[in-house]
């Protein structure tokens, strides 16, 4: 390659640089969505106090099991920066294997989950941070 070729390399390449640094900091990628299938997902794994339904029993802590059944109905959803909220309405029961050992529980009634935007080095992903009991309750069968 010659001196000229080389300078002339180094110029277009410069030349492409300067137009891209022109636009300043790159978009930022968009909030991904809150979905009724990504809570029915995200759920999974969480842990909440329930009470018995009337108080006859002492509460209970539920970890929400991918085996349940689950009906979810978004009632409110709100959305602040990286922060999210959402109010559900949730009936689920206990597992079948968990019914197969006597325990059987079905449980309804209102929940709010705190979602925080995590980011990481490519992805955005939102993550349950708490799950806020409103109504929620359990019931023996």
């Amino acid at each position: 390659m010659s001196r000229r070729e080389f300078s002339l390399l180094l110029l277009l390449l410069l030349s492409a640089l300067a137009v891209a640094c022109e636009g300043g900091k790159p978009p930022e990628t968009p909030r991904p969505e809150i979905t009724l299938e990504n809570i029915r997902e995200d759920i999974n794994g969480e842990w909440v106090e329930v009470p018995a339904e009337g108080g006859a029993a002492e509460p209970s802590s539920w970890r929400f099991d991918r085996s349940e059944p689950k009906e979810i109905e978004i009632v409110e959803k709100q959305l602040a920066g990286n922060k999210a909220t959402f109010v559900i309405d949730m009936r689920t029961r206990t597992s079948p294997r968990a019914e197969q050992q006597g325990s059987k529980k079905k449980l309804a009634g209102r929940l709010r989950l705190h979602y925080e935007l995590q980011s990481g080095f490519v992805l955005r992903k939102w993550e349950i941070v708490w799950v806020e009991n409103i109504s929620f309750a359990y019931q023996k069968e």
